[in-house]
Parts: structure tokens; sequence; C-alpha cells
């Protein structure tokens, strides 16, 4: 009985809540010892996701990928988008969909899909970008656990794609953002991991801003490794071009040289490192699909997402 009961919790879209029944009111939600929330895996891999061989269809105006929420006018040719109720009409090679035959993403059975993209999308004003990877590495271990990070960080860049977009970030007391595009020196810009820096601030330091882009200097004008902004030019390169530069800095890096009180954990500010890795992907390719990769070595001890452990000794 107890293999027929759960045998996959995160289902086909790979999310598991806190709670596994909503409250029904405000009472019942403030009764809630565990705060409501859900985990999400978007790249989960599950043996009936369906993989689709073209591109998505999205929303012109949220950029929603058509999916079986969405309300279809088969008549009409057209479908409503369930977040912005934007109407879009179907593209001419979707004028055979009806009731009864009808794209893979509507199935309601198909509630996450995936697409193999090998071309650019003819449907789509925006060109084929190429995979992007941030990597986020923790240095408040000891010396041979960075040592194993650093060699599985090499081995797997080294596996990437030429073309594949990379970016680094090093944590651990500080956050380190290291410039990999700057060739002649190496160049880091360093937050404090304290602080709850917010998105407008990370750009502005590190000069993605507006402001902060026309006053750029030593950087040509114009579009780079198929981008214009200037911030892909300067923290995510290609791996064929950022392989060499990133193994030197490797080599360099040394475990977090903050001094610990005797008994306490490393100050890990993991929580500021994952919100300026989103930051700088949000500034440098919005609206564009990344991954950050954290190899994390412990809880976060810092700065906002701190977890605090509470122990109860009881004496009998």
């Amino acid at each position: 009985m107890s293999e027929m009961t759960s045998p996959d919790p995160e289902g086909l879209d790979g999310v598991r809540m806190t709670w596994n029944v909503w409250p029904k009111t405000k009472l019942e939600a403030s009764k809630c010892v565990i705060p409501i929330a859900a985990s999400i895996s978007p790249i989960r891999p599950h043996p009936d996701i369906p993989t689709l061989p073209y591109a998505p269809l999205r929303c012109k105006t949220c950029i929603t990928i058509l999916n079986s929420f969405c309300r279809v006018d088969f008549t009409a040719k057209l479908w409503i988008c369930p977040f912005c109720f934007q109407r879009n009409h179907f593209p001419h090679h979707y004028a055979m969909i009806s009731e009864s035959n009808v794209p893979a993403e509507l199935y309601p059975q198909f509630t996450t899909v995936e697409y193999s993209l090998s071309g650019p999308n003819p449907d789509s004003a925006s060109p084929f970008l190429p995979p992007v990877f941030l990597f986020v590495l923790d240095t408040c271990v000891i010396e041979e656990e960075l040592g194993f990070s650093k060699s599985a960080l090499k081995q797997a860049i080294g596996l990437l794609p030429e073309n594949a977009l990379v970016g680094f970030i090093s944590f651990g007391t500080q956050v380190q953002v290291h410039e990999l595009g700057f060739q002649d020196l190496s160049k880091v810009y360093v937050f404090r991991g304290t602080k709850d820096i917010s998105k407008e601030e990370v750009l502005d330091q590190l000069g993605l801003s507006a402001a902060g882009q026309r006053g750029a200097a030593g950087y040509p004008k114009g579009v780079q490794n198929g981008f214009s902004n200037l911030g892909v030019n300067r923290f995510l390169l290609s791996a064929s071009d950022c392989e060499y530069a990133l193994d030197s800095l490797l080599d360099e890096l040394q475990t977090d040289q903050w001094p610990v009180q005797p008994g306490n954990r490393a100050l890990r500010c993991t929580g500021v490192a994952l919100n300026i890795a989103a930051g700088l992907l949000g500034a440098c390719l919005p609206g564009t699909g990344a991954r950050i990769i954290a190899l994390v070595g412990g809880p976060c001890t810092e700065g906002p997402g701190t977890v605090k452990v509470l122990i109860l000794i009881i004496d009998f």
C-alpha cells in the first residue's frame, strides 16, 4: 500500500508544496506554523515529459508560452494568455488545429513539456541564443573540498558547447563577481554579505545601469558575440574564450580567509550571492533562459536567507 500512495511526490511538474492542503480562510492560513511555499524544479528530468521538436509559441505581451491552461478559440484560431489575457493568433503552421487535433502542449496531462531547438525560431524576431551558465562557488569550505569543487567546475566547463556563455561568482563572507571579459588583469567586484542588496544597486555597482554603461571605458561599442548588451561581453563569455582565463582564476582561488570564532560556523552569504547572480543575468540577458549552478558547502549563516537552528536540551 505504501508503494502506491506517493511514489513520485514532485510529479511531472517537479513541484512540492510545504502543505498538501491549501487553507480556505485567513484564519486557517494564520495557524500554519510553516509558511505556504512551493519548491519548483523546472529542469527536473522525468520519463513522461514529452520533447517537442519545434520552438514554443509565446504571448506577444508577456511572452508566456502556450500551455494547457490557455483558453483556445478553434474557430477564430487564437488563444488567450492565462496571465495577461492577451488574445494571440496562431501562426500559419497551426492552421490545422481543431478540438480533435491539438498540439502536445495543449494536452491536459502535459502540463510540463520540453522543446528541442536546433535552429532559430522563424516566428520570433529574437535571434537563437546559446545556452547560458552562471557558476556560483562557495569558498567557506576546507581546502580539500574546494579543490574537488574547482576540479569539477573545470571539467564541467570543458564539456560545455563552445558557444555557451559562462559567468563566474565566488562567495564566502563576501561576494566576488569576476569580470571575465577584462583580459588585462583579474577584475573583481566585491559585495558585502550582510546587506540585502536591491537589483538597482547591483546593476549600478557593476556598471550595468544606463548611466554605468554610458560611462564604461575600455570596451568597444556595437555588437559582440551576437549581443549588443555591454554586460554580456564583460561578465559572460563563450566557453571557448574564457576557458583558459577561468582555469587560471580557479587555480588562484583560495578558501575564505575571514576569521571564524571557535565553535561557530563560517559566515556564508548564500542568499546575497544568489540574489546578485539573478540580477546579473536579468541585466545581461533579459527575457532569456539561463541556469545558475551553485556549489554550496553548507547552510547560509549571514545576510538574507540565514538559517537559524534552535536546539533544546532537556535534562531528566
